[in-house]
């Protein structure tokens, strides 16, 4: 039932981001899927090493966690298993949302920094409630559970500055990876290489 969950919101995410960047957009998105593959990878890798990371680094500066996976906890909690899931349909939704912002903000805000600001916004009070939401409804649990009360431990505020920053080195990341010569077999090594990676928790 866990794992049914995790791809529950997954495939609802990605769904009803693909539906939403079209209306926005009054047009099909492009779908290419070595770039596709290759943000949803990217993503996949760098979300599971900055939660690992950047959650013990609040906790030595603050006194306590900012969250703590409820579901399937690995990495003292800093992350989950089903993060593999759950991050790739992320970097597949923020696939399409570059789109979006890129076609659609003016030229002098079409930058890396607004763009991580916006979705530094976006994926805690969007991404994060709703994935709590459903994994309280399906299972009676928190998918992470956030210690700050400012948002009903489905998230907070606090993470929105992380988000930025995160968001905005791993955009850049992007950018360069992107600008690569196309090797096929570069996204399944940067998702294989984020799975070791939880593996080892």
């Amino acid at each position: 039932m866990v794992l049914l969950t995790g791809i529950t919101f997954s495939l609802l995410l990605v769904t009803i981001s693909y539906s939403i960047n079209c209306r926005l957009l009054g047009a099909h998105l492009a779908l290419d899927y070595y770039r596709l593959s290759l943000t949803a990878s990217s993503v996949v890798l760098l979300a599971l090493i900055g939660e690992s990371l950047f959650n013990p680094l609040y906790a030595a500066w603050f006194g306590q966690k900012l969250w703590v996976y409820r579901i399937m906890p690995l990495h003292d909690g800093n992350v989950s298993l089903l993060g593999s899931i759950i991050w790739a349909a992320y970097g597949t939704h923020l696939y399409f949302t570059l789109q979006t912002l890129n076609r659609k903000l003016p030229r002098r805000l079409n930058n890396n920094t607004v763009i991580a600001i916006i979705i530094g916004f976006e994926a805690p009070f969007v991404f994060e409630i709703l994935g709590n939401l459903l994994f309280l409804n399906l299972l009676g649990e928190y998918y992470a559970y956030y210690l700050p009360r400012d948002a009903w431990h489905l998230t907070s505020i606090q993470v929105v500055p992380i988000y930025i920053f995160c968001l905005f080195v791993g955009l850049r990341i992007l950018d360069v990876l992107e600008k690569l010569p196309r090797k096929p077999v570069l996204p399944p090594a940067l998702f294989s290489a984020g799975i070791v990676y939880l593996m080892t928790g």
